[in-house]
């Protein structure tokens, strides 16, 4: 089978990742990719990459070049990733392929994505509400993430972007009554209203906030942190909690995501509920150290593999080719 994944995005973050991995990983099929020039040289080398200019999902010219690329690479399936790409391929689509249209974040209007002809969600709350034919295949862990040696503990972790949505406010608000020190890295448009919150809590001794970092430097203050704490109002993942759990860092979380998958009810709070997420930081985060998650280190390492992942995405490609 010919597969085309397509991303139109001006920058390249999270979906971006996951579709590079995945073009990367995946050897069942042949797997192409069609996305916006700006960012075509952040993929991999190795990836077979049609470049296009960015447009709108009204942009009858851009439709049409789309259409016109999509007839010559003549493909079996395309695979969408955010609602603006499966928008277009909707209007645009013809008999000649099947459309699969990935949800990876928990979305008010799912509508947008019911005229595909699978949906996949990174999680089952991502994919709640959707009247069509659905399958989860979650997130996985980074899949050249090394184990971590001669682990430091030196400060709990939180990692995302600066977003209302990652509920770092409700964090630093319920970090009052906390011993250990707490760094967020991340960037956005929440900065300053975060470090305002820092300064009006007293906790500019406690509580860092570090500009996003490359993966590589990130691997640091996992080594030198002793809880990866979730504070996340919705979350469609979320990958770094895996990535700690693979990495042996035991992981707190609001309810979001595969998170109550993962982890025992006693270590999720309810989400965009400040109080809950306080108490419930209060009794871990200093004694995280008390608390064995080995058995979820392992479960994690298993079941959220990216070679897991890809064989279900392959059965996922088949079933829908092997149907009329």
């Amino acid at each position: 089978m010919k597969i085309v994944h397509f991303v139109l995005s001006d920058s390249f973050a999270g979906i971006e990742q996951h579709v590079d991995e995945v073009l990367t990983n995946f050897s069942s099929h042949k797997l192409i990719l069609i996305c916006n020039e700006s960012i075509a040289s952040y993929f991999d080398k190795s990836i077979n990459i049609y470049k296009v200019k960015n447009f709108g999902r009204r942009s009858f010219f851009g439709k049409y070049q789309l259409k016109k690329l999509i007839k010559d690479i003549d493909p079996d399936i395309i695979h969408t990733h955010g609602s603006k790409t499966s928008s277009i391929i909707s209007s645009i689509k013809t008999k000649n392929y099947k459309h699969v249209a990935t949800i990876h974040g928990v979305k008010k209007n799912k509508k947008i994505y019911e005229k595909a002809d699978l949906i996949i969600g990174v999680s089952d709350k991502a994919l709640e509400g959707i009247n069509h034919e659905t399958i989860c295949i979650n997130n996985w862990w980074h899949p050249k993430l090394k184990k971590i040696q001669n682990k430091k503990n030196k400060h709990a972790l939180a990692v995302g972007r600066l977003e209302k949505v990652k509920g770092f406010d409700l964090l630093i608000t319920s970090w009052k009554n906390i011993d250990t020190n707490l760094v967020i890295i991340g960037s956005g448009k929440e900065r300053n209203k975060l470090n305002e919150l820092i300064e009006q809590n007293n906790l500019s001794e406690k509580v860092k906030i570090i500009d996003a970092v490359k993966k590589e430097e990130l691997l640091n203050y996992y080594q030198d942190a002793s809880v990866l704490i979730i504070s996340s109002r919705d979350e469609g993942g979320p990958r770094v909690a895996l990535e700690a759990l693979y990495l042996e860092i035991p992981v707190i979380s609001t309810d979001v995501g595969h998170m109550s998958q993962i982890l025992p009810k006693e270590l999720l709070a309810e989400k965009n509920n400040q109080s809950a997420l306080q108490d419930m930081l209060e009794k871990y985060v200093d004694n995280i150290h008390l608390y064995n998650q080995k058995a979820i280190f392992n479960f994690v390492e298993r079941e959220f593999s990216i070679e897991e992942k890809m064989q279900e995405l392959n059965d996922a490609y088949s079933l829908l080719a092997s149907k009329s």
